[in-house]
């Protein structure tokens, strides 16, 4: 037992002894350990990295304006941007006495169509289309209606018009209106239509309305049947319009199937449709 206690005491003791050492040297500053620091160095400048690059590198081109950037920073002016290249002394004027210099256009060719539009006459209002009756105006320089009268004569020469042509059956007697129309100027261009010529009709009609010297031209029958019916086909003929198109137009130019003599007129247009 006595042998026990002597060996429990020692090993109490080196351990004792063990803690006061460490204790010791934690409150002694001189003997405390320390992390462990690396050497410093023997000279005040720092050196970088033997990898990374000390020159400078200039930034790659912008596209589009050849790598020349405005200056940034303070410059001439307030913004930090160079002036305007442009320079603000006004133009000089030129000497008094001359002229500014005239633009002249090329004259058109021999032989060549001009390409300035020919002026065309203003047509006749509903107010001043006195002696026409029925008058429409079908599009630029053309115009239909009925029969005109000598005032109508008249107004159509005062409105600037060049040509009448007269829709007129088989056998019709057109010297009258053609003296009338002649005798004030006006070109007279008379067409035979009847349902059994239709197709010749068609062929002397647009090209009457489709000649320039004739423009503007006034287009007259005796009640609208002859005028409408070739006013239709022209407009599918001459200007590719389809039948829905074609009726609209022509309707409020004398088209229509009520009568005799129109609804032969319809079946000859759908006879000369046909053999299109």
């Amino acid at each position: 037992m006595i042998r026990r206690l002597l060996i429990a005491a020692a090993a109490s003791g080196v351990v004792s002894a063990a803690g006061c050492q460490r204790c010791c040297l934690l409150n002694d500053p001189g003997r405390r350990p320390n992390p462990f620091r690396p050497p410093a160095p023997g000279s005040n400048i720092l050196l970088p990295p033997t990898n990374v690059p000390t020159t400078p590198v200039a930034p790659p081109p912008a596209p589009g304006n050849g790598g020349l950037l405005p200056p940034v920073g303070p410059g001439p002016g307030t913004s930090g941007f160079p002036p305007p290249s442009f320079d603000p002394t006004p133009a000089p004027k030129p000497p008094a006495g001359r002229a500014a210099p005239e633009i002249l256009l090329p004259d058109d060719p021999p032989g060549g169509s001009s390409s300035r539009p020919a002026p065309t006459a203003e047509p006749p209002t509903a107010s001043t289309a006195a002696g026409l009756p029925g008058f429409v105006r079908v599009k630029d320089g053309l115009a239909s209606g009925r029969k005109p009268t000598l005032e109508g004569f008249d107004t159509l020469k005062r409105a600037g018009y060049r040509a009448v042509v007269q829709l007129h059956p088989a056998g019709a007697d057109v010297s009258a209106a053609k003296g009338v129309a002649e005798g004030r100027g006006l070109r007279f261009v008379g067409v035979e239509a009847t349902p059994e010529n239709l197709a010749d009709a068609v062929a002397r009609f647009n090209a009457a309305v489709g000649d320039a010297a004739n423009r503007p031209a006034y287009v007259f029958d005796d009640d609208g049947v002859r005028a409408g019916a070739l006013w239709y086909l022209h407009f599918r003929t001459a200007e590719a319009m389809n039948d829905d198109a074609a009726r609209v137009r022509a309707r409020p130019l004398g088209l229509t199937d009520q009568g005799d003599e129109a609804k032969a007129f319809a079946l000859a247009t759908q006879r000369y449709l046909e053999t299109r």
